[in-house]
């Protein structure tokens, strides 16, 4: 069997591409990137992978034969003693957001992001910066959301916030292969990590990328998901053309997100908070590809810095936002050092114990129920990507057992009945098909009614 046939039937037919575009971006390469049906982007095989005789499955962040995050990170960050089993290898942890200028307004979280493209391109550190953009035109026929690169300072704030919608590297890998220059690149953990796979054995690629952000991650989204939320703002799939996913509230905590959704028939103003809408609840699962259920890094690991969400009770009041950071780059580090004394930039110091608190609930997800479910797959005698995560590594209630199994159902049927729904053209299909699940799944994370009304009846007793 060619490298080709067996990325093709053990990692794409059995859903684990998430898209990346790493092999893609090989020269010879069978395969090629696309948005399938779900709305998912994966690899596909334009010509016989039997035929080909390249390597692609050492830069496919989901084969068994490519480094794990561990194995990279002691390529790049060799001289880094600072280890943490979740979080890796780090110099400093922060919490901080940008004083200066809009970065944040009109980034996520703290605007941390944007403004280091900004800064790097404005010292001339960097020659090229690349971020995910939302759609410039007034065609609904074009994805939402894609990579670009700029070169001019000014650009960077055009860029997106946090963008739920899938993109892959393929084009992008190509063209910093074509285009000499220094480069610094925004990526989601498993999309860094390629990058970093292909840098091991691409010197041209590992020369020219000079930084990587990582943006710590709790699962992509496909983009039927903006459709169906588009619908539900009263713009029909086939007239979305933009969609804002964290509208920031100027009286609310960070945590409480805005969706706004824009059409290319008229101008008006449509939005919503995200609790009134049905589909966007992060924790449930909602439209998340299979291989994001098969991923154990969540910050980003195998990147120079990393940026989230510092959901801590002493931070997610703020409506603004305030962002995680985890420096591993001790260039980045000093430059956010001199900005920090010149206060442009605020900063708190983070413990590595402070940053898993933060981002806790995508911890279990990526550790917990992450051994759960390659326990289920080695008793179903499946295959599944090797991960750090062994199975049934940690104690899990059956509670949380039954809530992890139905998180997977309602990935898989929210992709099944969406693109029903996109078919026939009734949104009620998908409201219709999903709701069994969304019930059971409340039920299980919170009880039936008896049961809640009892706890709060136990819980007032208690008090007094």
């Amino acid at each position: 069997m060619t490298e080709s046939r067996e990325l093709l039937e053990r990692i794409i037919k059995n859903d684990y591409c998430i898209g990346c575009g790493s092999c893609a971006s090989l020269k010879g390469s069978p395969f090629k990137i696309h948005m399938n049906e779900y709305g998912n982007i994966v690899a596909e095989s334009e010509d016989d992978p039997d035929k080909s005789d390249i390597k692609v499955l050492k830069f496919c962040p989901f084969s068994e034969q490519a480094k794990n995050e561990d194995e990279i990170s002691e390529i790049f960050f060799p001289d880094i003693k600072n280890k943490n089993s979740k979080i890796g290898r780090y110099l400093n942890c922060y919490a901080g957001f940008v004083e200066e200028g809009a970065f944040r307004e009109k980034g996520s979280s703290g605007g941390f992001g944007k403004w280091l493209g900004y800064t790097l391109l404005k010292e001339n550190i960097i020659d090229y910066f690349i971020q995910v953009y939302p759609n410039q035109t007034n065609d609904p026929s074009r994805p939402l959301f894609d990579y670009s690169i700029v070169s001019d300072k000014e650009d960077v704030v055009n860029g997106s916030k946090s963008s739920y919608y899938p993109v892959s590297l393929a084009d992008i890998i190509k063209t910093v292969r074509e285009t000499d220059g220094r480069y610094a690149i925004t990526g989601v953990p498993c999309f860094i990590k390629a990058l970093r796979l292909l840098s091991c054995e691409d010197e041209v690629i590992k020369s020219r990328i000079k930084y990587t952000f990582g943006i710590i991650c709790g699962g992509m989204k496909s983009a039927n998901q903006s459709k169906i939320i588009g619908w539900q703002l009263g713009i029909k799939p086939e007239n979305l053309v933009a969609i804002d996913f964290r509208r920031k509230h100027k009286d609310k905590p960070a945590g409480y997100k805005i969706y706004q959704v824009w059409s290319n028939i008229d101008d008006k103003e449509r939005y919503k908070d995200a609790g009134e809408i049905y589909g966007t609840d992060w924790g449930s699962g909602y439209f998340k590809p299979k291989a994001c259920d098969y991923c154990d890094d969540v910050v980003g690991e195998t990147a120079d810095i990393s940026f989230g969400d510092s959901w801590l009770p002493r931070f997610e009041s703020d409506p603004r936002g305030t962002s995680l950071i985890i420096v591993r780059n001790t260039e980045l580090l000093n430059l956010l050092e001199r900005y920090f004394k010149s206060k442009k930039i605020t900063l708190y110091d983070l413990t590595p114990e402070d940053v898993v608190k933060a981002q806790e609930g995508g911890f279990r997800q990526r550790r917990d129920a992450l051994s759960y479910r390659i326990a289920k797959k080695e008793r179903k005698g499946e295959w599944y990507p090797p991960k750090r995560v062994k199975a049934n590594q940690y104690k899990i209630t059956r509670k949380r057992k039954k809530i992890y199994s139905l998180r997977e159902k309602i990935a898989e049927q929210s992709h099944l009945s969406a693109l029903k729904a996109l078919k026939a053209g009734d949104l009620n299909i998908f409201f219709m098909e999903i709701e069994p699940l969304r019930k059971k799944y409340h039920t299980a994370l919170y009880g039936n009614l008896p049961v809640r009304a009892f706890r709060k009846i136990k819980k007032i007793l208690i008090q007094k």
